[in-house]
């Protein structure tokens, strides 16, 4: 083909005055199109990327309340396409779910005669790869070979038909011989995740063992694939056949694009799917897992209340100081709404004793804390105790807290037979992880009479099935839509034998990180760094501001009262518990520490968008082994 294209194919009118300020416009359709694509995946026309771009950058939904084997199965092995890509550097375009629809024309064997017929179709995956050419992927489901196999290389011979008819109409007739012998070189293959290559006998393809994750399946592309490379697959070609194939679907790849589009869906999908909870009873115990819309509702209502009750006193009651800060800042046009911290409401009854020293009790001095609070609260006259008398309570980590607490809230609440006064106390046993008290601190009174929020709305699918191995099965949460949002990256490189060794190792690949979601233009304040405590978070947030490039840095807190939108989040899982961010990296959770599984459950959880997690190759198998036990 020409390095022009021909007249025809050169773009005469647009809704525009011009394409090029040129009169008339030179640019070709293709020009234009290669021009799209460049905005969306930003050196993907450039040899010396070695990138691989996905399109859609995420899967689309999956319905959440219909028989979808055959969608779960292509998401599956579209995480695996991605996971291979992105850790081999594979330079390649991965396009999902293309349709194609193509005039035939087949000449009758000894004749001039055509007969002419519409190809359509659906192509599971097509990857355009820079070395290796097109490759076609059909995705079968089915537990075993037969059928399924035959519909699948059925299917994979009109992928390489239409493909042949696209290029026939763009080439002159000199050329069309050229062209069927040009196609003939690109493979496709079926794709069977479910099926075992024992099963498949000696048929060709890619089997349950081949794709079973990123390794396998790098293996088996170097036995079927890059033997097959092409030297002669050009550049124009490449081109070619990514305007064909990714420009029709072309949706940006821009990290900051992709999180802020499902951060956006996520937020609108908890607001139509909880709004309806805040108008429910004045009086009760609400239990659900992370993710599940708990804080929105208590700050849904609350606000609520704030407004049309302006005379009215309401409490809003924590476990986590990071969080009161944040929800003290959104309440502060409110005059009529506190926000405190459990163990500071305690130090303001009891008196005379400072946090240093809360710090410094034991277990059980603790609780004989609360007791006598409640005591004290119990003892004074009505006049005097009127200060610590609100008409609305809300608790938020009500598992967290310790000692007769329930008691103390009863007394803290205003209790009216005449009014609507609510008392909502929210928990989740699953995420108990403060160390200044005992655990399992929810009653049985409390466990029986709790309304259930079982279905996830703050967090995507992929998160979701990520952190869920660490929820109780007796639960029964289930993912509430169909976001499947970002796959979630491992990074299974530490290997130090010290600890030092494994934190520096750890800070570095976090540094690279995070200078490549800020290359793609994401907002460094909508990213949270979680150690497992806050010395590690510390030296972290050093290592971090005196390496190269520098990162800047703040702690919860800092984030809250006096941002720096330039810097990164970077802090304790226990203390970021009950805050969130479109992007977490967990930086070496303790997967291998059987008295803090929980920390992994909440660091996994803070995440909306995309979740990074940073470890070795040995805690990651123990993630993956690890089962639940009720």
């Amino acid at each position: 083909m020409d390095d022009q294209p021909p007249p025809e194919f050169r773009i005469h009118q647009t809704a525009q005055e011009n394409l090029s300020h040129d009169n008339p416009p030179q640019r070709s359709f293709d020009e234009e199109m290669k021009e799209d694509v460049t905005k969306d995946c930003p050196g993907w026309n450039n040899p010396d990327v070695k990138k691989t771009y996905v399109i859609p950058p995420t899967f689309p939904d999956i319905p959440v309340n219909r028989d979808n084997k055959g969608e779960r199965t292509e998401k599956y092995f579209y995480d695996i396409l991605t996971e291979f890509g992105e850790k081999t550097k594979q330079p390649m375009i991965v396009v999902h779910s293309c349709e194609f629809k193509e005039l035939v024309q087949c000449f009758e064997k000894g004749t001039n005669f055509a007969k002419s017929y519409w190809l359509k179709g659906e192509h599971d995956f097509v990857i355009i790869h820079r070395t290796c050419g097109v490759i076609f992927f059909q995705v079968k489901a089915a537990l075993k070979t037969a059928g399924a196999y035959t519909k699948a290389v059925q299917q994979i011979n009109k992928d390489q038909d239409s493909l042949t008819a696209a290029m026939k109409h763009l080439s002159l007739k000199k050329d069309r011989e050229k062209i069927e012998e040009e196609m003939r070189k690109y493979p496709g293959f079926a794709v069977m995740p479910n099926c075992s290559r024992q099963l498949a006998g000696n048929r060709t393809g890619c089997f349950k063992e081949d794709c079973k994750t990123a390794d396998a399946f790098d293996k088996w592309w170097k036995a079927n694939i890059v033997r097959r490379g092409n030297p002669e697959f050009s550049q124009k070609m490449y081109e070619l056949m990514v305007i064909r194939f990714a420009a029709p679907l072309m949706t940006s790849c821009l990290q900051s694009v992709v999180l802020d589009n499902t951060y956006k869906r996520l937020i609108k999908l908890t607001k139509d799917q909880l709004s309806i909870m805040t108008r429910d009873c004045p009086k009760q115990y609400i239990m659900g897992p992370a993710g599940s819309g708990k804080t929105w509702l208590l700050m849904e209502k609350a606000n609520q209340l704030a407004r049309i009750k302006s005379n009215e006193r309401i409490l809003i009651m924590c476990f986590n100081r990071p969080l009161s800060k944040y929800l003290a800042k959104e309440f502060h046009r409110f005059p009529n709404v506190s926000v405190k911290t459990f163990v500071s409401l305690l130090l303001g009854i009891h008196g005379g004793m400072t946090y240093e020293s809360f710090k410094r009790l034991g277990e059980n001095e603790k609780k004989k804390l609360v007791s006598d609070c409640v005591t004290k609260l119990k003892s004074m006259p009505r006049v005097a105790n009127s200060k610590y008398k609100y008409e609305h309570v809300f608790v938020d980590e009500g598992q967290d807290m310790f000692g007769i607490w329930i008691d103390l809230v009863d007394l803290l609440h205003m209790d009216s037979d005449d009014d609507r006064r609510y008392k909502w106390v929210f928990f989740d046993n699953n995420q108990n992880v403060q160390i200044m008290g005992p655990k399992k601190n929810i009653t049985s009174m409390i466990l029986n009479n709790a309304k259930e929020m079982n279905r996830i709305v703050r967090n995507t699918l992929n998160i979701f099935e990520c952190s869920k191995k660490y929820l109780s099965p007796t639960l029964g949460a289930e993912i509430g839509h169909g976001v499947t949002g970002r796959q979630v990256k491992w990074v299974d490189s530490m290997s130090g034998c010290t600890l030092s060794q494994c934190l520096q190792q750890g800070t570095e690949i976090v540094r690279k990180e995070v200078s490549d979601l800020q290359r793609d233009r994401v907002t460094m304040s909508n990213i949270v760094v979680l150690t497992c405590d806050t010395k590690v978070s510390e030296k972290v947030c050093q290592d971090l501001s005196e390496g190269s490039p520098c990162i800047q840095t703040q702690d919860a807190e800092e984030a809250i009262e006096s941002p720096n939108h330039a810097a990164i989040t970077v802090d304790s899982i226990r203390r970021f518990k009950g805050l969130e961010r479109q992007v977490v990296i967990l930086l070496d959770p303790p997967f291998n520490d059987q008295l803090n599984m929980e920390l992994n459950y909440v660091g996994m959880s803070r995440c909306f968008c995309l979740l990074i997690i940073v470890t070795s190759k040995e805690k990651r198998k123990v993630y993956e082994e690890f089962t639940f036990e009720c």
